[in-house]
């Protein structure tokens, strides 16, 4: 079992009723295991969550009920984790929920969130519906804090790929 920190914002735990503890030392995580979270309500009939990951600003964005407890609305979000990286879905986590310990990633989803609102709100006026994979898709194709999201995140799912740290080279 692998750990998934999950930086919540006061008003996500809140929703949760999850207790937070203190943001972990950075270089002692996997950097792929380390998301940002907050509820967004977008004037809609729906909430969503929005994960962002600490580095890439990479996102991911699914429906939220306050009703739903906690380790429902992480599955679906590890699910969804383990599709990108190519994973079995099977792979579960250990969640460690901490309180968020970035102004700069909390900024950049404050702007993400801005311009999810705004999009979804479009969506919803031209009576489309929303459709969340093509808000996520959308995000992550922008630029946000000066890079391409996915560009991003796929660089370190490849680095990451890339290491084994069980093989070592013996002469």
């Amino acid at each position: 079992m692998s750990d998934l920190y999950i930086h919540c914002t006061a008003k996500l735990a809140k929703a949760m009723k999850v207790k937070l503890s203190p943001a972990p030392d950075a270089e002692k995580v996997d950097p792929l295991n380390c998301w940002y979270a907050n509820v967004l309500k977008i004037g809609l009939p729906l909430d969503i969550v929005l994960y962002t990951h600490a580095t890439t600003y990479y996102s991911l964005v699914h429906p939220f009920d306050h009703r739903d407890p906690a380790c429902y609305t992480l599955d679906v979000f590890a699910q969804r984790f383990n599709e990108k990286l190519s994973r079995p879905i099977e792979i579960a986590y250990e969640y460690k929920f901490c309180k968020t310990a970035s102004r700069k990633v909390l900024g950049c989803m404050n702007e993400l969130a801005f311009g999810l609102e705004m999009r979804a709100r479009d969506m919803w006026a031209r009576g489309e519906g929303i459709e969340l994979e093509e808000l996520e898709g959308w995000l992550n194709r922008g630029l946000i804090a000066g890079v391409h999201p996915i560009d991003e995140f796929e660089k370190l799912v490849q680095s990451s790929n890339n290491k084994a740290p069980y093989l070592r080279v013996v002469q």
